[in-house]
C-alpha cells in the first residue's frame, strides 16, 4: 500500500480532545497486517497511536517485536533507546527526530520510544512484526 492508501484507512473517533490513546487496528489494517505477514512471514499486530496537542509523553514499553510507526496525520518528536537505557536527550542527539505526515520510524527488538513535542492532532499506525510461534 501506498502513503495515501495508508492515510485513507479507516481511523477511530477520539476520545477526548486532552486524550492520548493507543486502540486495535480496525477495518482495512487486517488486509494490511495480513498480506505483510505473507510476504514476511511474520505475525503482524496493528494498533493506531492517537495523539492529541499538548499530550503527555508517550512512552512505550520494550517489546520482542520489531516496530513500524507512521504518522498518517500530525507530526511529533521521536526518540529511539535501547530499553536498558534512559531516554537520548535533547534535540540534537542522532536517535532523536521530528517524524511528520508520511514519516516512518522502525523501533528494533528490545527498544523504546518516546513521542513528544505534539502540537496538533495526530494519528500514528503501529505495527509489530513477530515472528510466527
Amino acid at each position: 500500500m501506498t502513503l495515501p492508501a495508508l492515510q485513507g484507512l479507516f481511523r477511530p473517533v477520539r476520545a477526548a480532545p486532552d486524550a492520548g490513546a493507543t486502540v486495535p487496528g480496525g477495518p482495512g489494517t487486517e488486509e494490511l497486517a495480513a498480506e505483510l505477514g505473507r510476504r514476511l512471514h511474520l505475525k503482524v499486530r496493528t494498533s493506531f497511536c492517537l495523539l492529541s496537542p499538548e499530550s503527555p509523553v508517550v512512552e512505550s514499553a520494550p517489546n520482542a517485536a520489531e516496530t513500524t510507526l507512521t504518522v498518517l496525520e500530525g507530526a511529533c518528536r521521536c526518540v529511539l533507546s535501547r530499553a536498558e537505557e534512559d531516554p537520548a536527550p535533547g534535540p540534537s542527539h542522532p536517535l532523536g527526530m521530528r517524524l511528520r505526515s508520511g514519516g516512518t520510524l522502525f523501533v528494533p527488538r528490545l527498544h523504546t520510544y518516546r513521542l513528544s513535542e505534539i502540537h496538533v492532532p495526530t494519528t500514528l499506525l503501529r505495527l509489530d512484526l513477530e515472528a510466527p510461534g
